[in-house]
C-alpha cells in the first residue's frame, strides 16, 4: 500500500473512532430528535464539518467496517466510491485492495 492510502485510511479511521465514542451521547439525544451529528469520516484531517443522520442510518454505517460517512465532495476517488446518496452526506466504500483491507483490519 502506498503512503498516501494508508494515511487517508487511517485519518478515516480515527473519525470513525471519535464518532463511535460520542455514539452514545448523539443515541441519547437521537432518541429525543430522531437524528444524531457525527463528524465528516472522509480522509482530511483537517475537516471538521458535520453530519447529521438518523440513530439507523448510523448503526446500517457502522454494519460495514468498509465503509464510511463523507461530506459531498470529499470522497478521493482513487481510494473509495460512493455506494449511497443522502441528504448532507455520501456513503463511501473502500475499493477492494489494501484500502479495504485496511479499513477491516481497524475497525
Amino acid at each position: 500500500m502506498d503512503e498516501r492510502a494508508e494515511r487517508i485510511g487511517r485519518n478515516e479511521d480515527l473519525f470513525r473512532k471519535v464518532n463511535d465514542q460520542i455514539e452514545g451521547v448523539n443515541e441519547a439525544f437521537g432518541t429525543i430528535t430522531g437524528t444524531m451529528s457525527i463528524l465528516c469520516e472522509c480522509g482530511q484531517l483537517a475537516c471538521i464539518e458535520q453530519i447529521g443522520l438518523t440513530v439507523d442510518e448510523y448503526r446500517e454505517l457502522r454494519a460495514e467496517p468498509t465503509r464510511f460517512a463523507v461530506r459531498p465532495r470529499h470522497e478521493i476517488p482513487d481510494v473509495e466510491q460512493i455506494v449511497a446518496r443522502h441528504e448532507g452526506y455520501v456513503v463511501v466504500e473502500k475499493t477492494k485492495g489494501d484500502a479495504a483491507r485496511l479499513a477491516e483490519d481497524l475497525a
